[in-house]
């Protein structure tokens, strides 16, 4: 991403535990990478994330909450050297006055509601803002989203863009922050100064139009419970999901809905072995999928093998368009549903 950015600085999203994977696992290889911006959703993920980093780094460090004050007063994060990214116009009243009564400008950045309409100032609440009432404010940046992100070539793109330039030309001069992972590779015109850079750090594509040099950072594997053989009509999972045509072989594995899979997965996807592709048969309970292996030769998997059901063979990207889903859906339900195991440096 750094030698795609053209902006000022590239910063690191790991909001909703760093997408599933683990905020305390992953804020510190990011700093050791030379980050030191970070976003989150709130004040208890960004108190969570300052705890990681060492008191070199964190002196050196701006962690953003995307939510506002989300229900914290304005004390609490001057208290906490975080930066509230403000939501509304009633934010911006609230930490401008805590500014006044303590006689310290507030370190705040300011969401711009340029058409997504989730979060953010719109243009009538940008005329009412006078010198004033963001007087008391160090505004570290303004902040905006894409709509249509993930198409870069939809029109809406280019409004959005045209009525950020037109919105910061009204208010006090700041960084401005519109890229996210897909904005980057949209090109230096949408730069702008502070990219935020989430679903590549992960190797997840966010686009429709492919992303080159994304790795994906993870592997989902599931050991197999037990292997039996069942006659031809036999009939597996709840109310006899699946009737078996021919003799089988059949493995439990221990992964299910539980682990954050949707359960549309057994139809669109596929479980892997030693480069075999396997089907699943018997729906999905909360923790438990069959898969048929009667293909394999025998021998080639007993209780403790370990498939894999997502990787290079299958990643998050290919089986959410399968599913009809966002990618990042997948990555923060898995993420959070399976217990993980970190590889670093040291194998």
């Amino acid at each position: 991403m750094r030698s795609r950015y053209t902006g000022r600085e590239l910063s690191a999203v790991v909001k909703s535990d760093a997408y599933g994977l683990g905020l305390e696992a992953i804020v510190p290889v990011l700093a050791d990478a030379g980050c030191r911006s970070f976003w989150v959703n709130d004040l208890g993920e960004a108190l969570r994330l300052k705890a990681v980093l060492p008191s070199a780094v964190l002196r050196e460090t701006t962690v953003y909450t995307l939510f506002g004050l989300g229900g914290a007063t304005p004390g609490d994060f001057e208290q906490a050297a975080v930066v509230p990214v403000l939501a509304s116009l009633d934010e911006v009243w609230q930490c401008g006055g805590h500014a006044r009564r303590s006689g310290r400008r507030m370190a705040v950045a300011i969401q711009l509601d340029t058409g997504l309409g989730r979060l953010g100032l719109t243009a009538d609440d940008v005329d009412r803002l006078g010198g004033d009432h963001l007087a008391p404010l160090d505004i570290r940046c303004w902040v905006t989203h894409l709509a249509a992100f993930d198409c870069p070539d939809d029109p809406m793109n280019d409004r959005q863009r045209r009525m950020l330039l037109d919105l910061t030309a009204r208010l006090p001069q700041a960084p401005v922050s519109l890229a996210s992972s897909s904005g980057v590779f949209m090109g230096p015109d949408w730069h702008f100064d502070i990219a935020r850079i989430g679903s590549a750090l992960y190797g997840v594509q966010t686009s429709s139009r492919w992303q080159e040099g994304l790795v994906p950072c993870y592997r989902l594997l599931a050991p197999v419970l037990r292997v039996a053989d069942m006659p031809a009509g036999a009939r597996v999972g709840y109310r006899g999901t699946t009737a078996l045509t021919r003799p089988s072989r059949i493995a439990t594995l221990a992964l299910g809905y539980g682990d954050g899979l949707p359960q549309g997965f057994v139809t669109a996807g596929l479980a892997f072995l030693s480069g075999e592709a396997l089907p699943f048969v018997g729906g999905m309970a909360m923790n438990l999928t069959m898969v048929d292996v009667t293909d394999l030769l025998d021998g080639a998997v007993g209780p403790g093998t370990q498939m894999e059901i997502l990787g290079p063979r299958q990643t998050i990207d290919s089986l959410a368009d399968a599913l009809g889903c966002a990618p990042n859906v997948l990555l923060t339900q898995v993420g959070a549903g399976c217990a993980h195991r970190y590889l670093g440096t040291g194998g």
